[in-house]
């Protein structure tokens, strides 16, 4: 790590701030090819969201910002609770002056204007919407369910929230392999016109893992597309050189639908990453030997890549469990 990224992976042990990564529901309307979530669980428990809440309220006193992640699963089968919990917690923290941020990771096929500004006004400002690329490239990649079409509806979506005049942060995430990144590039020519020299708007450009058959070959794929971006005057990230995961972040907590505390929303599976759980009065009992693991994991961008060497942890091994890759 940096001196930079060292002082600030430290601030994290500190009960200035803290972040929840809440799986509101563990469904989704889709079966994308490389998922490896397993849709066992359903909604957020209501003893889960009562503790998550008396969490917040039991360290008020010593917090100057909170972080709820909203995450899936789809969380927008459950918008709901999204927006209860997002609005009370906007509440509280103005109440007693903690900056508060909401964020979301969804797939946007549910993110009509009424659920945007609504979302917006609970407090929920940030977005993470993924696009693998042209419709039929798409469509192929994150059918619905039922397999049917995404790409019209999400790209639809997306336009609203370009032609709003409102305030807010969206990442385009791009899953690419060599399979599909001439779609990527083609989506940046043809289909990106609506959001250049908007601020708002950012891409982000990811390998997909865990599938033999899904793959990217060569780095200089991802480095092409930034430059591709960067040409059309679009936004590009850059947390892979600069960031940190906040999975070796001390204040860091994924709650799962039942209670079950983790630190990763990737290992679900892997008894390592079962840290803990939330109760309802607030308080986590946390397996302290599981969560140094993680915190203390030499490679701070991707712990998992570590406790992967350690042969406690293994990602991905259900991607791709739910459909047949298709043909291109």
């Amino acid at each position: 790590m940096t001196e930079e990224q060292n002082k600030s992976w430290l601030m994290t042990f500190g009960n200035k701030s803290l972040r929840l990564i809440l799986f509101i529901t563990e469904q989704c309307n889709f079966r994308c090819v490389y998922c490896y979530e397993d849709f066992k669980l359903g909604k957020i428990e209501d003893c889960v969201v009562e503790g998550i809440k008396n969490l917040i309220i039991n360290r008020a006193s010593e917090l100057s910002s909170l972080h709820l992640s909203f995450f899936g699963g789809e969380p927008l089968l459950n918008k709901k609770a999204v927006i209860e919990i997002s609005s009370w917690a906007k509440e509280f923290c103005e109440d007693k002056e903690i900056t508060y941020i909401g964020d979301i990771t969804t797939n946007g096929y549910s993110l009509d204007k009424n659920i945007f500004e609504s979302l917006l006004d609970s407090g929920v400002t940030a977005f993470q919407i993924t696009i693998d690329g042209e419709k039929n490239t798409h469509d192929k990649l994150r059918p619905t369910v039922n397999g049917k079409s995404t790409f019209d509806k999400i790209y639809s979506n997306l336009l609203v929230m370009a032609n709003s005049q409102k305030n807010f942060w969206c990442t385009f995430r791009f899953n690419i392999a060599d399979s599909n990144f001439e779609s990527v590039k083609s989506f940046i020519i043809e289909n990106s016109i609506p959001f250049t020299n908007d601020d708002r708007f950012t891409f982000h450009f990811h390998p997909i893992f865990g599938m033999p058959k899904l793959v990217l070959t060569k780095e200089e794929q991802i480095i092409e597309l930034k430059t591709l971006a960067t040409s059309k005057r679009l936004k590009f990230d850059n947390h892979d050189e600069n960031g940190m995961c906040y999975a070796a972040k001390a204040n860091s907590f994924v709650i799962r639908a039942n209670g079950v505390v983790q630190k990763c929303t990737v290992a679900l599976n892997s008894d390592i990453n079962n840290i803990g759980k939330i109760n309802k009065d607030g308080t986590m009992d946390i397996n302290q030997r599981k969560l140094k693991k993680w915190i203390f994991a030499e490679d701070k961008m991707c712990p998992i890549e570590s406790l992967k060497l350690e042969n406690l942890v293994t990602p991905y091994a259900d991607a791709g469990k739910f459909v047949n890759i298709p043909n291109e």
